[in-house]
This record gives C-alpha cells, sequence and structure tokens, in this order.
C-alpha cells in the first residue's frame, strides 16, 4: 500500500483568543493546509503527534458541486469534518499530551474528496501548558491505518458521561474556573514583566525628599 503523504503547504500556526459567556478557550491556534499542485485532493487520513493540544477541530472547503451543497451562504463552502475532538482525556493533565493520532474516514463526518483547502483549530483551555501544536503531521490519499497507523486512545471511546466526570474537593472552586482565573493572572504576570522599568524607586522619597508622615519611628 502506497505510503507517500499528500504534497501539500502547511502554513505557520496563527493564534488567537477565544472566550464566550459558557466556555473559556485561554489558547486557539489555526492552521491552514493547502494542496497547490493536486487538482482533486481526497483526504484518506490525518496522522499527526499531538503536542498539549486539547481540542482539535478539522474543517475542509470543498469545490462547490451539486453532490457537495455548502452549508449556507456565510460559510463559503467550509463544512466540518471533525467538531471539537479531545486529543487529552483532561486538558490540565498529561493522559494524551504527546500521543500519535490517525483519523481515517470512519471518523470524519463528511466524504474527504473535492477539497479546495483545510483548516485545523487547535484549542487548549488550561493555562498550565505555556505552548501547543501538532508535530508530525501528514495528510494521506487513502488510510494507511491497517500498516502503520496508531489506534485512538481507550479513553477516547469512553461515553460523554464518564469523560466529563471530574474529581470535586469539597471547597475547592470549580476547576474551569480555577483554569479561567489563572489564565487571567498568567497575562497580567507576562504585561508586568514585560514593563519593568531598570530605575531604582526610593521607599520614601518623595520629589527628592522624604516625607515625615511616611516615616516610622522605633
Amino acid at each position: 500500500m502506497n505510503d507517500k503523504p499528500l504534497s501539500c503547504t502547511i502554513k505557520t500556526p496563527v493564534s488567537v483568543i477565544v472566550e464566550s459567556k459558557t466556555t473559556f478557550l485561554s489558547g486557539c491556534k489555526i492552521v491552514d493546509i493547502s494542496f497547490p499542485s493536486i487538482v482533486n485532493p481526497e483526504i484518506g487520513e490525518i496522522r499527526f503527534q499531538n503536542y498539549y493540544v486539547a481540542y482539535l477541530t478539522v474543517k475542509v472547503k470543498l469545490k462547490s458541486t451539486g453532490q457537495t451543497p455548502r452549508d449556507g451562504v456565510p460559510d463559503h463552502g467550509w463544512r466540518f469534518a471533525l467538531k471539537r475532538f479531545p486529543l487529552m482525556s483532561d486538558p490540565h493533565s498529561e493522559d494524551g499530551a504527546q500521543g500519535c493520532f490517525s483519523f481515517t474516514g470512519k471518523h470524519f463526518h463528511i466524504e474527504m474528496n473535492n477539497i479546495v483547502s483545510v483548516r485545523l483549530i487547535l484549542q487548549q483551555p488550561s493555562p498550565v501548558w505555556k505552548d501547543f501544536k501538532l508535530e508530525d503531521l501528514k495528510l494521506f490519499r487513502t488510510s494507511t491505518q491497517g500498516v502503520k497507523g496508531q489506534p485512538l486512545p481507550s479513553w477516547v471511546m469512553e461515553d460523554d458521561k464518564s469523560k466529563l466526570e471530574k474529581k470535586k474537593v469539597e471547597g475547592a472552586p470549580e476547576l474551569d474556573t480555577l483554569s479561567c482565573n489563572l489564565q487571567q493572572l498568567w497575562a497580567l504576570a507576562e504585561e508586568a514583566a514585560a514593563n519593568q522599568t531598570d530605575e531604582t524607586l526610593g521607599r520614601y522619597e518623595v520629589d527628592g525628599c522624604y516625607d515625615i508622615n511616611l516615616l516610622a519611628y522605633s
């Protein structure tokens, strides 16, 4: 079986910050993939090694044909092939953080043919990890999972209820709320560090003199 990856151009990830009233996403990156040397690319498999990406969304832009109707005018031909798929069992833990993944036709929501371009949306809501990305990203025309593909982790196949269960400590805030607050503190700390001054500041000095009201007597 041919195991040669598709010839494609993978652009540099673009970082964005996404926040909503219901879900806080501390980090989001978008990776666009194009196929300048292929007329009608078909994708049978997407393979990569994870690096602290918690959720993966795959959108594909299809050529407008009678067999591939668009999802409304505002979407401009973009359709979901994979939507917010969890790559880590818990964004705040190591499980799945550096695992190898192989997605084939059985995982995609649509037929992966007549493709113009592919967009990968990487999300990591935890403030614990400072960077996240996909490494050794390769796309194949046909599935090679039977030969070299990596099966998905067992926890991915668990039902949604068991995956959403979290250990709670009495008196401790919800993990998502804590994550949001930590992310905000992290951003403030980074801003404060960037704006540090090299000038020495007098502790009690005001305009070159000491204010008698600021001095303490022993």
